[in-house]
């Protein structure tokens, strides 16, 4: 039995090809980022065939895709490239990342907080679950890499940063222009991408009263505008997935005694928990 399983999030995409005889032979690799609302079927179907190619593996019997953009119409767009690639045999399952997630967390409030952020109540017994909208990185996705980078470089252009932090920036990413970020933002492939490349200066340098101050104040807006809107129980574990949320989970965990909550599992990307929620499933069957 083999099961290839993908974690696409909007930078990056893990592929695990999962063997399972007497025990389990994991294999993993990575691609670029493959969220439909800004990838075509074209790449997605070319870096399904990649990850392939570098497992020796043509059909695996079944593909377990989540991604970030996966709702709605394009959950239909990713399986039609994904099918281009695979056997008609191969069973196919295209899902929301937040459902990955919530699978390899299994806890009552799981949360992505990568490039973007979303939260959603779920239910491990029954798979049901409930989600407050993102509304992506222009609209919503609150204390995301995208919404906090976004945040430290329009300080840095409109001369907002304390000049420490200033200095801090430049060592790091050099003079940034005004109309050199204009473009990225406005007319680049991945706006979110290169915001959210921003957001690690926060993480090196929480110690900065500068980046403590905004890494509070864009967590406890997610509290507030995402995992309050699931009225959660004060005995409710919260959990999250993601880069932001696994290297700032001490201010998190300052933000969620300010509301009476407790957290759970903190974990930098979801696939150790869907691979062993996958082997779990073949084993019950």
């Amino acid at each position: 039995m083999k099961i290839l399983i993908a974690d696409s999030g909007s930078t990056k995409t893990a592929w695990t090809l999962v063997t399972i005889t007497s025990a389990a032979l994991v294999e993993t690799y990575q691609t670029m980022g493959l969220n439909p609302l800004y990838t075509t079927p074209e790449q997605i179907a070319g870096a399904c065939r990649e990850a392939l190619d570098s497992f020796g593996e043509k059909y695996p019997d079944e593909m377990h895709f989540y991604g970030s953009g996966c709702s709605g119409e394009r959950i239909g767009i990713v399986e039609k490239a994904l099918r281009s690639v695979l056997s008609p045999a191969t069973k196919i399952e295209v899902a929301s990342d937040l459902l990955g997630a919530c699978r390899a967390l299994g806890t009552e409030i799981c949360c992505i907080m990568g490039t973007g952020s979303i939260a959603a109540l779920y239910d491990s017994e029954s798979g049901e679950m409930g989600t407050a909208s993102s509304l992506g990185y222009i609209l919503g996705d609150e204390g995301s890499g995208a919404y906090l980078g976004r945040q430290v470089l329009s300080d840095y252009l409109k001369d907002q940063m304390p000049e420490k932090a200033r200095e801090a920036f430049e060592e790091e990413f050099g003079e940034i222009s005004a109309e050199s970020a204009i473009t990225h933002v406005y007319q680049g492939q991945f706006p979110n991408r290169y915001l959210a490349t921003f957001a690690v200066f926060i993480g090196r340098h929480i110690n900065h009263r500068y980046c403590q101050q905004i890494a509070f104040n864009g967590i406890e807006s997610f509290f507030k505008r995402n995992i309050m809107r699931l009225q959660p129980e004060p005995t409710d574990q919260i959990s999250f997935v993601g880069s932001v949320a696994y290297n700032l989970q001490e201010t998190i965990k300052q933000v969620a005694a300010l509301y009476g909550l407790q957290t759970g599992v903190f974990l930098k990307d979801p696939m150790d928990g869907l691979v062993q929620y996958h082997i779990k499933g073949i084993i019950n069957k």
